[in-house]
């Protein structure tokens, strides 16, 4: 793209910028007020990228990201286009217009007739506000390629699945957090390529296991916690490649399929007892400093065959990276939120499949800026809903010649109002802030401090049924999987302790049936809480600390106060490995 105004004055801002005796420069967040240290090597992704230094911290501006994103509240409202009822995850008293799925992705309305002209005597947000306010959206953030998942948001390649959230390429699946490749899972956090699989968390090809954290390749197994290759394996922590243990003790196959005989997990009391025990026994397992594993040259956590990562969280694959979250193949970008293979990106929700955007939430795209919700774009500027397109702004179509003369205009003057360089403001958030993803983990769900920073807190009106008929209270619900009969589907369940009702589905009867596992009393939504809030904090924070071994200095993202046992790199090998 030929700019050469624009080119002219980064050159210029640039020229003098005032740099410490390394290279870099210390700032003020202009949102929280403390002080972030703007590296050598950032500054030279900026120049390379033609952006200045950023104003927010490395947490703001991932908090602005995270709140153009509601994943996990769905709604039942009336589609702007049909007046038919949908399933949204926009609640009722949204200001945009909302389609359901087959309306939106089809033939039948076309967001270049929402184009308008760019006046240069306004600035550029409250424009790109007024068209984001007029372009439809639609109800849910999925690829158009899931099959039968219509309760499902931010995910893609699903089939048969019911309220599974930020997921990928999962089938037959419930009540779940970022399945990826995963089947017959219900109650997960972050299933990887696992089958059969209930309350399991963070770990990676499981088949057939049960209440299973922290760990790898582990079959027919029940509660264990960071094992790795463990074969009919129950109640136990720190294994490697072992098969028929029980409370970490090892038994003959015999011993083993006797001891399980006794056990009725079907039976919630007896269910219940082993949570407990199990709570009890992950007190007494050594836990690494960090989660990170095969990944060289990178700091951060949750870091996974990724190399030269700074200050990253939960990256797979990841390589020349710095301030990102959440991702899967990502490279040569600063500042990504999630996404698959996305490279050399800036300030971005990464989605899928981009390259060389800046500002932008949009999928299969290239070198677009400040644009959302466009699909197969390139070289767009301030657009909203187009598909397959080129060389617009505000969705009106330009030829080649005109667009590099306007867009070398706007980001002039962008730049000179101070409006360039970071993600959009929180005044175009397309939700209220408290029911964002930032306020569904622990760590930015402060609203007050949100509010302060401008985002929108709006009471949203919840979907209210005064259903009388039919209602059970949870506790009437048999304790036993085997006592429950098939009418229980006709039921409405009352959960008291939360005040919500719901009801459970074939789908979900049928795997506790097969898996002799007791139905759970507790709302879905709640359910889903729980995981997030046993996640913890997506903010990446490191503390000093000492190993619980050797006792040298670590740093460590559990805190000093937390009592879990804690080990250097070295002694957790020595010890586990």
């Amino acid at each position: 793209m030929k700019t050469p105004n624009f080119d002219e004055a980064i050159k210029e801002y640039f020229s003098n910028l005032e740099l410490d005796e390394n290279g870099g420069q210390w700032r003020v967040c202009r949102f929280s007020g403390n002080k972030f240290y703007v590296r050598p090597d950032d500054i030279a992704f900026y120049k390379a990228h033609q952006v200045p230094l950023p104003t927010l911290s490395p947490n703001e501006r991932i908090r602005r990201k995270l709140a153009f994103q509601n994943s996990y509240n769905l709604f039942k409202i009336k589609s702007a286009y049909s007046g038919d009822s949908i399933i949204s995850q926009y609640p009722s008293n949204t200001p945009f217009k909302v389609f359901g799925k087959t309306e939106y992705y089809g033939d039948k309305w076309n967001p270049e007739d929402y184009a308008r002209n760019y006046d240069r005597n306004e600035k550029f947000f409250p424009q790109l506000q007024k068209l984001m306010l007029n372009v439809p959206k639609c109800n849910l953030n999925n690829n158009p390629n899931n099959i039968d998942s219509d309760y499902c948001n931010n995910s893609s390649s699903l089939k048969n699945c019911y309220l599974v959230f930020d997921a990928h390429s999962s089938e037959d699946s419930a009540y779940s957090i970022s399945p990826f490749g995963s089947r017959n899972c219900f109650d997960c956090f972050d299933p990887f390529n696992c089958d059969t699989c209930y309350n399991c968390f963070e770990s990676e090809n499981l088949f057939h296991c049960y209440f299973v954290e922290y760990s790898k390749d582990c079959l027919y197994s029940y509660f264990l916690y960071d094992c790795r290759d463990c074969d009919h394996c129950f109640g136990s922590v720190n294994l490697r490649h072992k098969k028929y243990h029980f409370f970490n003790q090892p038994l003959t196959k015999e011993e083993y399929e006797a001891k399980m005989k006794e056990i009725n997990l079907g039976d919630r009391n007896v269910l219940q007892e082993y949570i407990t025990k199990f709570e009890e026994i992950k007190k007494k397992a050594f836990n690494k400093q960090d989660h990170n594993e095969k990944s060289i040259n990178c700091s951060g956590e949750y870091l996974n065959n990724s190399k030269n990562c700074f200050s990253c969280y939960y990256e797979i694959g990841g390589e020349n990276l710095a301030y990102c979250i959440g991702g899967m193949a990502i490279r040569d970008s600063y500042d990504i939120v999630g996404g698959i293979e996305v490279e050399s990106c800036y300030e971005c929700w990464g989605r899928s499949d981009n390259y060389g955007n800046k500002f932008c939430d949009i999928a299969s795209s290239q070198n677009m800026e400040y644009s959302v919700f466009c699909r197969n774009c390139h070289d767009c500027f301030g657009c909203d809903g187009l598909s397959n397109k080129s060389f617009c702004v505000f969705n009106k179509q330009y030829t080649e010649e005109d667009y590099n003369k306007l867009v070398d205009a706007i980001k002039t003057k962008m730049l000179a109002d101070g409006e360039y360089g970071e993600f959009m403001p929180p005044e175009l958030a397309y939700f209220p802030y408290n029911i964002s993803i930032a306020t569904s983990y622990l760590g930015y769900d402060n609203l007050e401090i949100a509010k302060k920073y401008g985002y929108k807190i709006e009471e949203v009106p919840e979907n209210l049924y005064d259903i009388k008929e039919g209602v059970i209270d949870s506790q009437d619900v048999p304790a036993d999987i085997k006592d429950v009969g098939d009418d229980i589907l006709s039921k409405v369940i009352f959960d008291r302790k939360n005040n919500k009702k719901f009801r459970y589905t074939k789908m979900e009867l049928d795997f506790y049936r097969r898996n002799n596992l007791p139905l759970p009393l507790e709302h879905y939504s709640v359910r889903l809480a729980n995981l997030r809030k046993k996640f913890g904090s997506i903010v990446l924070n490191f503390y000093e600390r000492n190993c619980d071994k050797c006792k040298k200095a670590i740093e460590s993202t559990y805190t000093p106060e937390d009592e879990r046992i804690v080990y250097c790199e070295e002694c957790y090998k020595q010890e586990i490995v």
